[in-house]
């Protein structure tokens, strides 16, 4: 019923898509109409505004009162972390460039070096 009120058929999209942030795909809106850009961890999203699947995140509505809008997060509610535009999971370990080494912890973010360091 919710989708019959929101979708309007036929679909009526912009001419040309929306340019995204980098790291958010093009996907369908909820009613699967219009290539919208996808919610990232912790930004809003409702049923037209949709979250990047592709992450692992979903719409969590359960902090919010009836009516208003979500906010994209891990199914689960795991602790995660967002480093340029990419999200990692708990306890993910990735290397953001050659020089280092990092892991997802609890929220946070901890890294090591993998090049000894220029003292000059």
């Amino acid at each position: 019923q919710v989708c019959a009120q929101l979708c309007q058929r036929p679909c009526y999209c912009p001419w040309e898509p929306s340019r995204c942030p980098h790291g958010s795909p093009l996907v369908l809106d909820g009613c699967g109409c219009c290539k919208v850009c996808a919610r990232r961890l912790g930004e809003p999203c409702d049923f037209l505004a949709v979250c990047d699947q592709s992450q692992g995140l979903v719409c969590d509505y359960s902090a919010v009162r009836a009516g208003t809008a979500g906010t994209c997060n891990f199914e689960g509610d795991e602790e995660s972390c967002e480093v340029n535009g990419r999200v990692y999971r708990d306890g993910e370990v990735f290397q953001p460039s050659c020089k280092l080494q990092c892991r997802c912890s609890d929220g946070g973010v901890t890294c090591v070096p993998l090049c000894q360091e220029d003292v000059r």
